[in-house]
């Protein structure tokens, strides 16, 4: 047993005096040893040049152990000399050989250890200044991309920039940062210039929109146009200029109001300014039709040529109505009505201004035409005199048949010249010339005998052909008609003739005229049916009555046969309603019409064209009939249908408005009534099959649209749903994936990350919201569990350490192995001050050296920290030391009655005194077990 262990236990009386004698201060402080001087021994130069050499090897040994910290770390530790100590510790370049240096000079070398110390500090803090200027940079670059940037986030960065220690970074960092805080100042600026440019925009937008609207409400009431449409082009001018001035909208948070309010501001004048262009329009147009007109040209007669071509008539212009209705409609109705009077108030005085005209153009006609009628009369003279004198000549010199061409272009010029007349004198020279030409011809009729009689052989051979049972009637006819025009030639040749051979070419002709008549006869009745038929067709539709609602089709085409009309799909339930809004018994029925006029126009068609089914005496009347009957019925379906096309027209102008708030949750219920009005349009009146086809087409594309846009925004969302859900799970797979041996470091870092982004996080689809929200709940409330027993493990497994790192300074103590000093370098470090006793400890026990301590004092020291931490721990002391316990609870309670010190005692305290336990070695088996006492009662105790 050493002599500490013979003290501790055969002199508690004592230990108890000794104790009681401190707490009343009546010890004495022992004398400070007084060493003993030694002068300093001059070294030999053997010994120098041992040193110098010594010295140039260890210097050698460094240099080429440059750069590799283990080799450095070994010349430190064996070296003898202080220079190459230091200078093998400057040469480290990592942090855990810095550490190990640190640790390994801490008790000696005070140098050595302060530049160990220095550069593991000073490369520390690098490392965490530039992770710390990592991190503000990644926030600085996730503010650059996020569309708002609080400012009071920017101050926080600046702010957190400026607390590092810029001298522990690098160049290119800072450069860095500075590069990303420019972007956000500018960035920043940027977008207040933005709001401001928009604030300002719509402050000059305002006047200029009001102004526009003034103009176009006080611009049809004046009656200069000019001046009007000046002030209007001004107005419209000043819109002009703001539209072209509107700022770009940008997509972040603060511009998103102001982007809305541009956009709200441009449609509106948008909108004011289409009604000016449509009111200038019809200004203008206006003007137009106020200018003069010309005055109407008459036509002259002009005597035409027989080789004139005709001229291409020039197409007519279309009419002013027809203009003043092509054009677009003014949004404003008070402008539109009041812009209509004044078109109409022009029509009116331009149907004056026609009339007027119409007298005087009459009167300029007549006076023309007197003169057109004497020149015509001049014109013939001249050509007649100049036509009988050539006539005249040729009769003299005996030429009959020039004679009769002349007198042939003279009959031809009279008769061309309509409403001419010659003189007397000029007209007995054309009857002399006639009668000459006419006794000469007469000696030629001898020669038309023969002719005569082969014309009758042919009519008879004509008249035996027409027998046969198939005569080509066309051809037959034409032949008939061929004889017959070259007997009435030979007639006016004046050939010889005789009555029986003109009756007997008669009746061959009559002959063979029988299969023609025959043909005509049934061509002919077939007219009259087809006159009948149309004749019963106008009648059954003159039978149709407008206000009759239960007008029937005639039975020969019942409305079930009608051809069906192209319509959206309808309930076949559904009430039909007329386009007027009235019920079915007050109105006309408007689909019995439209299939009576359809049918009638139907069966019409099928009798075929009138100009060769019908007789021709009854075409006009016929014509004139159908004209009537129709318009009856056509002229009130077209009115109603127009207003019904007008109707429909405006359901598709308000189903494409519907895409334009597809975002509205009640569009599709809108469209929907939209498809239930178009159904009850087309039920009560259906409109002309192209007409229809056409509205319905356009009614049905813009529908469709609006369906498809509301299909790709649900689709969207849905996408925009889906990621957020996947988010949402690869978060809370991340908060499972943390298990009980995760650093507590990173439970926090993980918990700190996922929290940010959880709330970052969109929407997740509804029927998976509450079950990720359940998880995630779940899996945060595991993490922290982690992290509440990640303490205490920690506290653990330095206790466990303590134990571990006491064990091996014993086993040092009592005969260190050869793997002592490995496995003290495979424990991780203690609390600093535990791991500096017992590094020292440990130290001294490999080096061999022995505890340098008074016995007494020591065994005293070592007895009192055991007491109070027992008594802190609530361990059971020995018995032998039950008084001492009692001693040192009267000098705590002492203590803190006279108010020297507080009664309590800190965590610093109890690892204080367990310190100067452990940094004491070589004690006693009984101390040694008191201590493991304590340090396995640490564990339900934690410290830290």
């Amino acid at each position: 047993m050493s002599q500490c262990a013979f003290r501790i236990f055969s002199r508690p009386q004592a230990l108890a005096t000794n104790m009681l004698s401190k707490i009343f201060k009546k010890t004495e402080t022992p004398p400070a040893p007084v060493q003993a001087s030694k002068q300093p021994v001059a070294p030999s130069p053997e010994q120098i040049a041992a040193q110098i050499a010594d010295k140039a090897a260890w210097e050698s040994k460094l240099q080429a152990a440059i750069g590799d910290d283990a080799a450095l770390l070994a010349i430190a530790k064996d070296s003898p000399l202080i220079d190459i100590k230091h200078a093998a510790v400057e040469a480290l370049t990592s942090e855990e050989a810095l550490k190990r240096a640190e640790r390994e000079f801490r008790d000696h070398d005070r140098r050595v250890h302060r530049a160990a110390k220095q550069r593991h500090e000073s490369m520390v803090n690098r490392r965490l200044a530039a992770v710390s200027a990592a991190k503000l940079m990644e926030t600085a670059a996730v503010l650059l991309h996020e569309p708002s940037i609080p400012a009071n986030r920017l101050v926080e960065l600046d702010r957190a920039w400026a607390a590092l220690d810029q001298t522990l970074l690098d160049e290119k960092q800072q450069a860095d940062y500075l590069a990303l805080w420019t972007k956000l100042s500018a960035l920043t600026r940027e977008r207040g210039e933005q709001q401001l440019q928009a604030k300002r925009w719509l402050a000059d937008a305002e006047p200029a929109l009001s102004q526009l609207t003034l103009r176009c409400a006080e611009v049809v009431d004046v009656v200069d146009g000019m001046a009007e449409r000046a002030t209007l082009a001004e107005a419209r001018a000043k819109v002009d200029a703001v539209l072209a001035t509107a700022p770009a909208t940008q997509a972040n948070a603060n511009a998103h109001a102001h982007a809305q309010a541009i956009g709200a501001k441009s449609a509106e004048l948008q909108r004011a300014l289409q009604l000016a262009t449509d009111i200038d329009t019809r200004l203008a147009l206006l003007e137009e039709f106020q200018q003069p007109l010309p005055l109407p040209v008459t036509e002259s007669v002009v005597v035409e040529t027989t080789d004139a071509a005709p001229e291409t008539a020039a197409p007519k212009p279309p009419s002013p109505a027809s203009r003043w209705r092509a054009l677009a409609p003014v949004a404003d109705a008070r402008i539109a009505a009041t812009l209509d009077a004044r078109f109409a108030q022009w029509q009116s005085a331009k149907s004056d201004a026609r009339q007027a005209r119409t007298v005087e153009a009459r009167q300029h006609a007549k006076e023309e035409s007197k003169a057109v009628k004497q020149a015509r009369n001049d014109a013939l003279a001249v050509i007649v005199t100049e036509l009988v004198a050539k006539a005249e000549t040729a009769l003299a010199d005996g030429h009959l048949a020039e004679s009769t061409k002349f007198l042939t272009a003279i009959d031809e010029a009279c008769a061309n010249a309509k409403g001419a007349a010659l003189e007397k004198t000029l007209q007995t020279r054309i009857e002399t010339l006639q009668a000459e030409t006419a006794r000469l011809k007469g000696w030629q009729h001898w020669s038309g005998g023969r002719v005569r009689e082969d014309l009758v052989l042919e009519a008879e051979a004509l008249a035996k052909a027409s027998s046969a049972e198939k005569v080509a009637v066309k051809q037959h006819a034409d032949a008939i008609e061929n004889l017959r025009n070259r007997w009435k030639e030979l007639d006016k040749l004046g050939g010889a003739t005789s009555r029986p051979l003109w009756q007997k070419f008669d009746a061959a002709l009559k002959t063979a005229y029988q299969p023609v008549a025959v043909h005509l006869a049934k061509l002919k009745a077939v007219r009259q049916e087809n006159l009948a038929a149309r004749n019963s067709l106008l009648d059954t539709l003159d039978a149709v009555k407008i206000a009759d609602t239960a007008a029937e089709v005639p039975p020969t085409a019942p409305a079930e046969s009608a051809p069906p009309i192209a319509t959206p799909e309808a309930a076949p339930d559904a009430a039909p309603a007329t386009a007027s809004g009235t019920s079915s018994a007050a109105a006309p029925d408007w689909r019995a019409l439209a299939r009576a006029l359809e049918h009638f126009q139907t069966e019409w068609r099928k009798c075929g064209p009138v100009e060769h089914t019908v007789p021709h005496k009854a075409q006009a009347a016929l014509a004139a009939r159908m004209k009537a009957s129709v318009a009856r019925i056509d002229a009130p379906l077209t009115a109603v249908r127009q207003r019904a096309q007008t109707e429909r027209e405006q359901l598709i102008a308000r189903a494409k408005g519907l895409a334009s708030d597809i975002r509205n949750r009640e569009v599709i219920t809108k469209v929907r009534q939209l498809q239930t009005e178009w159904q009850a349009h087309a039920k009560t009146l259906p409109l002309m099959r192209q007409v229809e086809n056409a509205l319905w087409t356009e009614f049905k594309s813009a529908t469709d649209a609006v369906f498809t846009q509301r299909d790709a925004l649900h689709a969207t969302r849905d996408a925009e749903f889906k990621a957020n859900q996947t988010t949402r799970e690869t978060l809370i797979a991340r908060l499972a994936a943390l298990a009980a041996d995760t650093p507590a470091t990173e439970i926090k870092r993980s918990l700190a990350e996922v929290d940010g982004e959880w709330r970052k996080c969109g929407e997740a689809p509804r029927a998976a919201a509450a079950k990720l929200e359940s998880q995630f709940r779940a899996a945060r409330d595991a993490a922290q569990q982690f992290l509440a027993g990640s303490a205490k493990r920690g506290w653990h497994n330095i206790c466990d350490t303590l134990a571990a790192k006491l064990a091996v300074c014993v086993e040092a103590e009592a005969d260190a192995s050869a793997d002592i000093g490995e496995r003290w370098t495979a424990l991780p470090p203690l609390p600093s001050v535990w791991e500096k006793a017992l590094g020292a400890r440990f130290t001294n026990a490999q080096n061999g050296i022995a505890a340098d301590f008074d016995p007494d004092e020591a065994f005293d020291e070592i007895a009192t920290q055991l007491l109070q931490l027992e008594s802190v721990l609530e361990i059971d002391s020995l018995p032998e030391f039950h008084a001492a316990r009692r001693d040192l609870k009267l000098r705590a309670m002492k203590a803190a009655i006279e108010g020297r010190q507080s009664a309590a005692t800190t965590n610093a305290d109890i690892e204080r005194w367990l310190a100067e336990v452990l940094a004491q070695s070589n004690v006693d088996a009984v101390t040694h077990a008191r201590v493991a006492t304590i340090v396995a009662a640490l564990r339900n105790k934690p410290l830290r």
